[in-house]
């Protein structure tokens, strides 16, 4: 089956279709594919990135999910039961499998010593001896062969062995959920705005959600809410919620009930993977935030660079999670007040306020 085309949309604008391998990935991921974009000014975050490590992806994966010095002091509270869930969710992913360990060598290592011990002996013979006897010396060094070969699949399993053992992520993750503890970094959220936007992917189409005390694998329907708040602080914060449910191929998705929603409160303690920006929670306190309720779905280009200004995922100091950069506090400014224009002068609403920035 082919790739499926990328339906984008919004009220009263034509329907927009992505051909199938249309989509672009963002200017950081751009820059971890194609080092040349290094000489991009607009790519500040991606030099950093690349000057700092490898061209590769699983390598910035592994990063982000592993205690970095860069991050600053914070304060330390016990983890909630759902923190926890999701702590154990990811030290999962960086388990210690002796599958991973033992299959390359078991698999390969019987092939490859005399493989490379064959391809030796014809460059030899077509570029020193063409009389040479090759059947005679292969018939001569099986013992030896034989040798080499389980010499060659214990060193590779005992390697294996040893870089994950060593392995500073699976070390941090093995222990991280039994220590209990998470990091909070605190917001105070002055007023905010919803927007929504609608983005299947049939390759990805589950959620992982809490729900009666554990997390549970449910189908997504691609609709997620985005929360724009302006913090005491003055800068942009930008939170979001994926929302279950059967997905529809129209413009926009279905928003979902009032009661359903993200019910934003002034209060706000990201709970971090100690030592990590990985986020394992988001605790609301204090009274309701203002917020403006808009209909407003994204297009494909603000939810790619919505994203990229969000900091949710693979991100590193000096950005810090859901912290919309100065660079990028204009654009977000621009999309509130389309958001806000777009929806007349009497949005549905929980605050009479607008969202301006101060």
């Amino acid at each position: 089956m082919g790739a499926l085309p990328t339906v984008f949309g919004q009220p009263g604008k034509p329907l927009l279709v992505a051909p199938p391998g249309s989509y672009k990935p963002t200017r950081m991921m751009q820059a971890v594919l194609d080092p040349s974009m290094i000489n991009d000014p607009m790519n500040d975050d991606s030099k950093s990135l690349i000057r700092s490590m490898s061209d590769n992806t699983y390598t910035l994966f592994t990063r982000f999910q592993t205690p970095d010095p860069g991050i600053g002091p914070r304060e330390q509270a016990p983890m909630l039961d759902e923190e926890h869930a999701w702590a154990r969710e990811r030290a999962f992913m960086h388990r210690f499998s002796w599958i991973e360990v033992l299959v390359p060598p078991l698999c390969l290592g019987p092939v490859l010593p005399g493989l490379a011990f064959l391809l030796g002996l014809w460059l030899y013979q077509a570029l020193a001896a063409p009389g040479v006897d090759i059947d005679r010396i292969v018939g001569d060094s099986l013992g030896w062969l034989a040798f080499a070969t389980l010499l060659f699949m214990a060193g590779w399993g005992l390697h294996n062995y040893l870089r994950d053992t060593r392995d500073p992520t699976k070390r941090y993750w093995k222990s991280m959920p039994d220590q209990g503890l998470v990091e909070l970094e605190h917001h105070t959220l002055v007023a905010g705005i919803s927007l929504w936007s609608s983005d299947y992917d049939p390759d990805c189409n589950t959620l992982m959600q809490w729900a009666d005390g554990e997390l549970k694998c449910v189908q997504g329907s691609g609709v997620s809410q985005w929360l724009l708040a302006q913090t005491a602080a003055g800068h942009w914060l930008v939170l979001k919620e994926e929302y279950p449910g059967d997905f529809s191929y129209g413009p926009v998705g279905r928003i979902p009930p009032l009661d359903k929603q993200m019910q934003p409160r002034q209060q706000l303690a990201i709970a971090f993977a100690p030592g990590t920006n990985l986020a394992l929670g988001r605790r609301f306190s204090g009274p309701p935030m203002p917020l403006i309720e808009t209909p407003y779905w994204l297009s494909a280009y603000e939810l790619k660079r919505l994203v990229e200004a969000a900091h949710h995922w693979i991100f590193f100091p000096p950005n810090r999670y859901a912290v919309v950069n100065e660079e990028d506090a204009a654009w977000v400014q621009r999309l509130v007040d389309r958001a806000q224009t777009s929806v007349g002068p009497r949005p549905e609403q929980r605050s009479p306020a607008a969202v301006r920035s101060p």
